[in-house]
């Protein structure tokens, strides 16, 4: 830097300073100093709080409709998730019915209980039709008499008539 321009800085520094110490008098500051009534303060606080409920409200709509539009997204999954099960029940050869049973709140979940209920309700069948097959155990003298035998025979025995 040249020595002119060194000078220049220096006495527009002193200036400054010079300014300032001016301002400042017998201790006193000669700012003007900004004096609020209530009621501008009022008016301030009034346009601030209108301002903040307005962003709020603002706010509060988007969040409602990103709300609305979760549920319907939700409704949506749970409609198709129902669908699928049904088909899977009917695929598994079992009732429709049983979707009703089933957990619905992810596709994971909803493979879990697929798989528990279709468990449950097969050996559920099975116990079913055991007992139906089971039958009662014969019991000893129930079966056709010797002489009810004889009395057949006899009676078709050719030339028996």
């Amino acid at each position: 830097m040249s020595e002119e321009m060194k000078n220049e800085m220096i006495e527009s520094v002193e200036d400054v300073t010079t300014e300032k110490t001016a301002e400042v008098q017998g201790g006193e500051k000669q700012e003007a100093e900004k004096k609020y009534t209530d009621e501008d303060v009022d008016r301030i606080i009034a346009r601030k709080i209108a301002a903040e409920r307005k962003r709020m409200s603002k706010l509060f709509n988007e969040e409602q409709q990103e709300s609305e539009l979760e549920k319907r997204e939700r409704a949506v999954l749970l409609r198709e998730l129902k669908a699928d099960a049904k088909d899977m029940l009917i695929s598994e050869g079992l009732p429709s019915s049983l979707a009703g049973l089933l957990n619905y709140s992810s596709k994971e979940e909803l493979s879990q209980s697929m798989a528990e209920v279709s468990a449950i309700f097969r050996e559920a069948v099975q116990q079913g039709v055991k007992e139906k097959l089971r039958g009662e155990t014969p019991r000893k003298g129930t079966g056709v008499s010797l002489n009810a035998e004889k009395a057949l025979a006899n009676a078709f025995k050719p030339g028996a008539r």
